[in-house]
This record gives C-alpha cells, structure tokens and sequence, in this order.
C-alpha cells in the first residue's frame, strides 16, 4: 500500500468512499472544480492509500490554518478520515495520518486537530491510539 497525493483521475473512487461516510451522493462534476482549486493550494493535502492492486482504499483530507497567537505557528484541520469497511484494522488510518502529521511538521504546524462524530467510539478509539486527546469540540452546521 502506498499513500500519496490523491489525483484528479481518483475523484471517482474518492466519491464512492465518501457516499460511504456522509451518506450522501457526491457529484463528482463539482468534486473535481473544488479539487482544482484545492490541488493550486499548498495549504490542502488530499491524501488517498492505495492498495497493492491499485484500489482507493482510504483518504483524508488536511488543511494548513495560519494563526496570528503566540509565536503565529500554523495548525492543521484533518477532515473527511475515511478507510474502507474491509480494508479497516490493516494499517491504513496510521499510514494516512503519519504521512498528514509529516507534512503538518514540514510545515511548522503547531498541532493537528479533527473531529469524531458522537457515538463512533471505534474511530476515536483509533485516533487516541494515534496519539489523539479528547478535547472539547463544537459544530454548527450551515
């Protein structure tokens, strides 16, 4: 399995992992216009694993937030964490976020964060592992 920059021609396989996680039908149209502009950004990392068959079998998304506290160090927003249902417990959420938290450190990142939703005790499980810690969070959607 290797891990690495997602490519525009994964956008197809990328979707039918996050209709898995969302629940929602993805257009992938609109996919690839944001991946466009997320792909011009050295702030967003959109990392996918991809088995040795050459599968789509994970992806997570990171984003580089400039701060103006302290010593103004930039943190990143990992979102979107998903590894498929049959390729879970196989290494791959650790070699995603060890690549994320590579480039988080490559960037001077102050800390990592994301967010579990309630009631995925395995997930967060995984991220504690990780070496993730509970802290208060909140959301508002819009």
């Amino acid at each position: 399995m290797r891990v690495a920059d997602i490519t525009v021609e994964q956008l197809p396989a990328l979707a039918g992992l996050y209709e898995t996680l969302s629940r929602l039908p993805q257009d992938t149209a609109h996919m690839a216009a944001v991946f466009s502009r997320m792909d011009a950004s050295p702030d967003y990392h959109l990392l996918g694993a991809v088995s040795g068959e050459g599968e789509l079998v994970g992806a997570l998304m990171g984003v580089v937030c400039l701060d103006v506290v302290g010593p103004c160090r930039p943190f990143m927003v990992v979102e979107n964490v998903i590894v498929a249902a049959r390729h879970r417990r196989r290494g791959v959420g650790r070699r995603l976020l060890a690549e994320i938290e590579r480039r988080a450190r490559a960037r001077d990142c102050f800390y990592l964060m994301l967010v579990s939703g309630p009631g995925r005790e395995d997930a967060q499980a995984f991220y504690t592992a990780q070496g993730y810690f509970k802290s208060a969070g909140f959301k508002k959607r819009l």
